[in-house]
């Protein structure tokens, strides 16, 4: 008797066909919004960097964006065999060595600042007849700091008339037709005036992206 009690005690508790079904039915629906969950984050995830890459191509400002003339290493001393494509370049033939990280009273070779350009550098060249000590004080103290903290910065003089050594007669800059020039690899923004969040949102953006890829230096 106690066994027919038993048998019949675990007959009654085996589930239905309707609740099999319906736990089926159940787990279906949640492996389907698991999927649905997991599409909607991997689209989510595709859009962001899809965003983060299109607005890193974008401008920060008014600079333009440059063809690339390469990154080919010339012998130091040299003058580059190619016209570059701005004044000052942003990319082409450069030397094997860098110009210290910090600022400058003087020019240096366009052939030199661009080996910086291509570590992830920013060069901010300046140029006025005066030699303008009012904005040279300004775009020392905003450099500076961020020089001493190890960011790779370069603030310099653009001079149409320096010729280097004393026997040449062959200017080593061009006129660049602003005040101020902010280089990037490839990248280059020209104005009149001191304006700090437009240099400090230039710097930002192009400082510490490495060009190398590709070099045929």
């Amino acid at each position: 008797m106690a066994q027919r009690s038993r048998s019949k005690t675990a007959t009654t508790a085996r589930p239905s066909r309707g609740e099999l079904r319906e736990v089926a039915a159940k787990r279906k629906r949640n492996s389907n919004l698991l999927l649905i969950g997991s599409g909607i984050a991997l689209v989510v995830i595709i859009g962001l960097i899809i965003y983060a890459n299109v607005r890193a191509s974008q401008p920060v400002g008014g600079e333009q964006s440059l063809p690339t003339l390469g990154n080919t290493h010339i012998e130091q001393g040299s003058t580059s065999p190619i016209q570059y494509n701005s004044v000052p370049p942003t990319s082409g033939p450069h030397y094997p060595g860098l110009a210290p990280w910090a600022v400058y009273r003087e020019p240096i070779r366009y052939e030199q600042l661009l080996h910086n350009l291509e570590d992830g550098g920013v060069v901010i060249y300046y140029q006025c007849e005066d030699n303008c000590p009012e904005l040279v004080d300004q775009l020392d103290a905003f450099a500076r700091p961020l020089i001493a903290a190890g960011r790779h910065l370069v603030v310099v003089r653009n001079d149409p008339t320096w010729t280097g050594d004393a026997g040449s007669t062959t200017p080593l800059h061009q006129e660049m037709d602003a005040r101020i020039a902010l280089v990037a690899w490839q990248r280059i923004d020209k104005f009149d005036e001191f304006d700090e969040a437009r240099i400090r949102a230039f710097f930002e953006r192009y400082e510490g992206i490495d060009h190398h890829s590709g070099s045929t230096g």
